[in-house]
């Protein structure tokens, strides 16, 4: 390949904003100037696969910059603590700078973490689900940054999800972590569209821009888990469906190689429910085959269960997959059961994961997925 198809097929690669923030040389001399914190994890790299936090620091570095602060979401910096496992602070290994959690951690003491910021940078990926906390955690620290009136930039990604949207807005009465955007259950929209919206009340308060992700070229082969569980690029496109049975007392198959990828529990009738779900993934853009496997912490024991194949279809609707996954649980797995919500005495986590509770109601009385998907549509 000669200089010029070289430099043809550079301008084709999948470029994120991180790509476009530190190529920006105006703005990196303008950030080697102040104190900047930067939210983000190791899962976030360059086209070249430098992690963020290093691209970021030899940016500054370069010109001369000053101090650079980490923070970090949930599963932390290394991504290696569980779902909702408090993550505290720490030192990344590969910059030797403190780590400052924003999850069970500081993310309510805005006014101490901030202190001495005069910008923020963020980059994170956010899979296309409302429930998925990234993105909630970086709208929060962007609004208290901007009402401190401290620079906010926002290095884009695309949503690996695409447009697709799925699922009604949450009740407003449910705001939470987990339901933090006034969006449907699987948005169509990028982490900044998801910031955007969210700060909008102080977004004149301090600067605040936008480094905008290429979302229609193909990323390079290889595959970065956003977060621990969802270690394959099928297990994004089942998420939106499967992360409902994290409120239920039946596996998704967490802790194990099919992670967001199976359905499994004690005495489930496996056959029955491979028959059912690739009657239904017609339409719904996945195939199901009966498997087994020992479920963490289980002693030994084989579960039986399902392994799911996402395939990419004009109709690819994995949360309808998920309704219809729990309809048919509930009519036909006896031991079927909603877990309560963490710290809460009166609430099922169905009902917070989801940001409503008529999907638990209507599934307890009978209603059919179709019904309930057809209301919501």
């Amino acid at each position: 390949m000669n200089g010029t198809d070289s430099r043809a097929e550079n301008r084709k690669r999948a470029l994120s904003g991180l790509d476009r923030l530190i190529s920006d040389e105006m703005m990196i001399r303008h950030l080697a100037t102040r104190q900047v914190g930067l939210l983000t994890n190791h899962a976030c790299t360059t086209v070249d696969q430098v992690p963020a936090t290093v691209a970021i620091k030899q940016s500054l570095d370069a010109h001369g910059g000053g101090a650079l602060r980490l923070f970090t979401p949930e599963h932390g910096m290394r991504l290696s603590a569980g779902a909702g496992e408090t993550v505290s602070n720490s030192i990344d290994p590969l910059t030797g700078l403190t780590v400052h959690s924003l999850y069970e951690g500081a993310e309510n003491d805005a006014d101490s973490v901030l202190e001495g910021l005069d910008a923020l940078i963020i980059d994170l990926r956010d899979v296309g689900v409302r429930c998925y906390t990234y993105a909630a955690t970086a709208a929060r620290f962007a609004s208290a940054a901007l009402a401190h009136h401290i620079e906010v930039i926002i290095c884009d990604r695309a949503n690996p999800l695409g447009p697709l949207v799925e699922g009604p807005r949450p009740e407003p009465d449910r705001k939470s972590l987990l339901a933090y955007f006034d969006v449907p259950f699987v948005h169509g929209r990028t982490i900044s569209e998801l910031i955007a919206l969210s700060v909008s009340p102080v977004i004149n308060q301090a600067p605040f821009a936008v480094y905008p992700a290429d979302v229609s070229l193909q990323p390079p082969l290889g595959w970065i888990p956003p977060s621990p569980a969802l270690s394959h690029p099928d297990a994004v496109a089942a998420y939106p469906g499967l992360v409902l049975l994290e409120a239920t007392n039946v596996s998704e198959g967490r802790g194990t190689s099919v992670s967001f990828r199976s359905v499994a529990a004690p005495g489930l009738d496996a056959e029955a429910l491979a028959r059912a779900v690739n009657e239904w993934t017609t339409g719904f853009g996945a195939t199901a085959g009966e498997i087994f496997f020992t479920r963490p912490p289980a002693s030994g024991q084989p579960v039986p269960g399902i392994a799911l194949w996402p395939r990419r279809t004009t109709r690819h609707e994995p949360f309808a997959l998920g309704v219809h996954l729990l309809a048919w649980l509930l009519e036909n797995y006896a031991d079927f059961a909603w877990l309560p919500a963490a710290g809460s005495k009166s609430d099922l986590a169905i009902d917070v994961l989801f940001g409503r509770s008529d999907l638990r109601t209507q599934l307890d009385a009978g209603t059919s997925a179709d019904a309930i998907l057809r209301g919501w549509r």
